[in-house]
């Protein structure tokens, strides 16, 4: 694994601490995208979801290039093809399996790509944690879709926009990623 990779101290996840030259990358990442149309945080959560492509980008390696640049609905691209669109929250602390991954319900460029992987943000930005993986023919089947305003459980959180949630145990670990990427 990279240096700036690690594995959780419970060994659920890979935790991923980005450097200044990751920060300088998604921030000229961010200002170039620009504040998107109907954003939620109105651009806030910009940084937080750069360093995360940023993260699976260097976890990756050689396997896959970044076309976040370019395109919408998938953020890396691997040489033969399968597209990969990457989701970040951001988190307090470090999520527990049972926690959701989500995706926001989106009209256009839905589920134009071939896999989805998770992280979770500190708010500090100091430490990103990759969740898991899951393709999406199996995401579309096994989440589920929330309206916004609905309640998630007990836990007193009401969802925020309209979107599908998948608990966190349900993906493949980070570390099966790599095989089967070069599997294909």
């Amino acid at each position: 694994m990279p240096d700036q990779f690690k594995l959780t101290a419970n060994k659920n996840f890979i935790e991923f601490r980005p450097n200044g030259e990751d920060f300088k990358l998604a921030a000229e990442r961010s200002e170039k995208m620009g504040i998107l149309q109907n954003s939620f945080t109105r651009g806030a959560g910009r940084m937080s979801g750069m360093l995360g492509e940023i993260a699976v980008h260097k976890y990756l390696k050689d396997i896959a290039e970044y076309s976040g640049d370019s395109v919408r609905g998938y953020d890396l691209i691997t040489a033969k093809g399968t597209k990969i669109e990457v989701k970040t929250k951001k988190a307090s602390r470090i999520p527990d399996p049972s926690y959701a991954a989500t995706v926001e319900h989106k009209k256009t460029y839905m589920f134009v790509n071939d896999i989805f992987v998770f992280l979770r943000g500190h708010d500090s930005m100091a430490k990103f944690w990759l969740l898991g993986w899951i393709k999406t023919p199996s995401f579309k089947r096994l989440s589920e879709f929330k309206k916004a305003g609905e309640p998630d459980g007990d836990n007193g959180f009401k969802h925020r926009v309209d979107q599908y949630t998948i608990p966190i145990a349900k993906l493949k670990p980070m570390s099966t990623l790599i095989d089967y990427l070069n599997s294909q």
